[in-house]
């Protein structure tokens, strides 16, 4: 009977459909584990152990390898000629290196409220991130909101390295939106798996005047940088199931190591204590979509792959 009401409310709650019941049991199963694994970590969350808190969301019925095989697929691309691209790094140098950062920002307190996306199925997350980057500065320099077309990134940038729903780089989604611009979203939905490029030449783009990453691992570059330019692209590694089922609280998961960067984010705020990052897993996921991660440690490598945008 507790069997069968765990089946009926995972169901319910997620929307899960199975193909079998081979798949469902199997899902029962892997659901199962991860509930002991929860109410573990939960138990020393309460008990003021650790600093974040677990919850079986939209992937608790998920086992590593499916968590991997569905998601976690960024990549770094071969460095391919890019006009844009700005290896040294001059409009940080010039501008931003010199100042000094505030305790805090939060750019969604400065109006900054994206939609919470949900990438699904699709190791969508660099196309995501790059839009969002984007979006940002259009936000910043001008006060218009809209939201700008992963979908375009995901069917349209193969030639710049990416492969649609099995995976992409920041590097490569950036060099494909300088080159051929992004269209907003209503024009060119998500749609959650790789199809053909119909981005239209008639229908006006948003171009970029370049980008640029931050030297790797420097927080205090990103933090200068978020405050100063705009929310930042950046890679993660969110391989720990402790990032998988994240719930609340500032993450400081020390499984959580600098390297081996498989998912890409947005960074929006910090405060001394965290950075604020928004994923593309829904409202389901985390703080209404968001996480805190504790700063001073380059934890999961957030300073590793950080990138930012000029229009």
């Amino acid at each position: 009977m507790r069997v069968e009401k765990m089946r009926v409310e995972r169901r319910s709650l997620f929307d899960k459909v199975y193909q079998t019941q081979h798949e469902e049991l199997a899902a029962l199963s892997r659901w199962r584990e991860n509930l002991v694994r929860v109410a573990d970590h939960n138990r020393r969350f309460i008990a003021g152990e650790l600093s974040y808190s677990l919850q079986l969301n939209q992937f608790g019925d998920w086992g590593t390898e499916d968590y991997f095989k569905k998601i976690l697929k960024l990549f770094d691309t071969v460095s391919l000629f890019d006009p844009f691209h700005d290896p040294l790094n001059s409009v940080f140098r010039r501008h931003v290196a010199h100042r000094t950062a505030p305790k805090q920002v939060d750019w969604r307190a400065k109006g900054f409220k994206p939609k919470r996306e949900e990438q699904w199925k699709c190791g969508a997350c660099y196309a995501f991130a790059v839009t969002h980057a984007i979006q940002a500065q259009l936000y910043k320099k001008r006060g218009e909101w809209g939201e700008l077309s992963p979908q375009q990134i995901v069917d349209c940038s193969a030639t710049d390295g990416n492969l649609g729903c099995d995976g992409g780089s920041i590097r490569a989604a950036f060099r494909y939106a300088a080159r051929a611009g992004l269209i907003s979203e209503k024009y060119y939905p998500y749609t959650g798996k790789k199809g053909h490029c119909k981005r239209n030449p008639l229908v006006p783009g948003t171009r970029l005047r370049s980008w640029a990453m931050l030297p790797a691992g420097d927080e205090a570059a990103m933090e200068k940088a978020l405050a100063t330019i705009g929310p930042l692209a950046v890679a993660v590694n969110a391989s720990p199931f402790t990032f998988q089922l994240y719930r609340s609280g500032v993450y400081d998961d020390l499984f959580c190591v600098p390297w081996g960067l498989n998912h890409a984010m947005l960074l929006v705020g910090y405060t001394p204590e965290y950075w604020i990052l928004l994923n593309w897993w829904g409202r389901k996921w985390g703080e209404d979509g968001y996480m805190r991660i504790r700063r001073g440690f380059n934890r999961c490598g957030v300073a590793n792959m950080a990138a930012y945008v000029i229009i």
